[in-house]
């Protein structure tokens, strides 16, 4: 397990608490809503999706936090300015944890923080993400707003190594305290597999290392356009699943504070995976802190003994 020797930050998202030592808290869990392909979107133009659906994932994600002790948000997806409105404001009623939003169309995105401010939803939503292709007029969007909290986004097309990963993450940390950014969570990015997958983990241990602060991943992405996946004898869903379960359980093992899973549809299966490795994780953090003399208080999973 790992033991960092710099001090490490932690900071309140929403009512979540998210990265410190690895053990101190537990690792927290982003599912995604809205996404294209899902079974409950029904429209990606207008926003409109199958709301008894929705509410079914949520009411599934509240009663794993509870039987597991590990935090949950919504990662929210509009593709538009009227659906990223819409979905903010069926989520800001439905569930009361923090929310990340996050578009490919930057009107939305720019739509997403105005209403996020203007509806005073600002202390529970997560801009995603900063990142070197932002527009000046993103920027004074989000530097105009009381949103304080944000992805900062490490990648690039030329960040090819370490060092070019960590460049990248001080250059946004900058612009992110331009912006009124004060609390953030930074993503090293997931490749697909052949093209850079698993060098965000090294990266993640950097940041956990040399700057002490909260990271988060995506590494459901990875499996999502892995070729092995779309040969016929394993493009079927248990298959899938086990690939998200693996690489979600291989960034909680390997120090990402936050993880985001992909389609809320897998929350069950992600839960119970991530919960049996806290148990893990728990007991041989407490063995490494024993042996190093590092009394701290760390997160106590449910055994189900």
């Amino acid at each position: 397990m790992f033991v960092f020797k710099k001090e490490q930050q932690s900071y309140d998202f929403g009512g979540v608490t998210i990265g410190g030592h690895p053990g101190e808290n537990p690792t927290v869990l982003i599912g995604g809503l809205f996404f294209k392909g899902q079974p409950i979107v029904e429209n990606t133009r207008d926003g409109s999706f199958d709301k008894t659906l929705a509410l079914e994932w949520v009411n599934t994600a509240n009663t794993m936090v509870e039987k597991t002790g590990h935090p949950f948000m919504i990662q929210a997806y509009g593709r538009t300015p009227d659906a990223i409105e819409h979905h903010l404001s069926w989520v800001s009623e439905h569930f009361d944890g923090p929310i990340m939003f996050e578009s490919t169309n930057a009107e939305a995105r720019k739509q997403a923080i105005k209403y996020s401010d203007e509806t005073g939803l600002n202390n529970r939503v997560i801009y995603n993400s900063i990142n070197l292709s932002m527009k000046e007029e993103e920027k004074e969007v989000l530097k105009n707003s009381s949103l304080n909290m944000a992805v900062i986004l490490g990648w690039s097309p030329r960040a090819t190594s370490l060092p070019d990963r960590m460049k990248t993450i001080t250059d946004m940390l900058k612009l992110s305290k331009e912006l009124g950014i004060e609390k953030v969570l930074v993503d090293p990015g997931t490749m697909p597999v052949g093209a850079g997958f698993g060098l965000e983990h090294r990266t993640v241990l950097a940041v956990k290392s040399e700057l002490g602060l909260p990271t988060c991943l995506g590494p459901h992405n990875a499996p999502s356009a892995w070729r092995f996946l779309k040969e016929p004898e394993f493009d079927d869903e248990s298959t899938h699943m086990a690939t998200v379960v693996a690489s979600t359980v291989t960034s909680q093992v390997l120090a990402a504070d936050s993880i985001m899973y992909g389609s809320m549809i897998r929350t069950k299966e992600i839960f119970a995976a991530v919960a049996l490795i806290s148990n893990a994780i728990a007991t041989a953090i407490a063995e490494a802190n024993n042996v190093l003399g590092i009394e701290r208080t760390l997160f106590d999973p449910p055994t189900y003994d």
